[in-house]
């Protein structure tokens, strides 16, 4: 294969019923109020080669759980495009990465998830990661004996490991008998000075 080729296939993408075609992602997402039922999610996943799918909970609507998805994430409307892109484990990463094989193994702790975000503006990087952790830490008060936790963090530049270690053990130091089912990604955003934490948890 030509070394000039980049694949720019997503590993996350959002799927949307007035599509005419699902292109390729290995993970697909929809919003569960768009009225999908089992023989459209049959068709998504076929035309789509999704490895599995994920359904996002914007609002109070019922949905049966069907065994061809994978999982449920609650979320808000404006959040939607945030949790897709955390889903995304292909894109740009910096030196803490994971794969769709570790998002499958955080959907086996569970049907239901909780989207959660925090982050913080200044100059300081080290106030921004403290300030942003104690606000996501805060968030997880519903969630001290969760199965499955996945910490997606977002800098202008190259996370330190300091900085990841600051992050990891105030949120272990918070959470009981959790132990592997923690996963972590950091990437780079092109936002100056901010520092953000997103997060998906299974619900108990």
């Amino acid at each position: 294969m030509d070394e000039s080729y980049i694949d720019d296939t997503p590993n996350a993408f959002l799927y949307q019923r007035i599509m005419d075609r699902y292109p390729k992602s290995a993970i697909g997402c929809f919003i569960i109020s768009e009225d999908w039922d089992e023989q459209a999610l049959l068709e998504l996943k076929k035309e789509s080669e999704a490895w599995f799918l994920v359904g996002l909970q914007i609002d109070n609507s019922e949905f049966e759980h069907l065994n061809i998805i994978e999982g449920i994430i609650r979320c808000q409307p404006d959040e939607v495009k945030d949790v897709t892109e955390l889903l995304d484990v292909n894109a740009a990463s910096t030196i803490i990465g994971i794969d769709v094989v570790d998002i499958k193994s955080l959907f086996e702790c569970g049907n239901l998830f909780q989207f959660i975000q925090a982050s913080a503006t200044g100059e300081s990087e080290s106030d921004l990661i403290k300030v942003t952790t104690h606000k996501l830490v805060n968030q997880l008060s519903t969630a001290r004996h969760t199965k499955g936790l996945f910490i997606g963090m977002e800098s202008v530049q190259s996370l330190l490991m300091e900085a990841f270690a600051y992050v990891a053990d105030a949120v272990e130091g918070f959470l009981s008998n959790i132990g592997e089912s923690i996963y972590y990604r950091s990437s780079m955003t092109d936002e100056l000075n901010i520092f953000h934490l997103k997060a998906i948890y299974a619900l108990a």
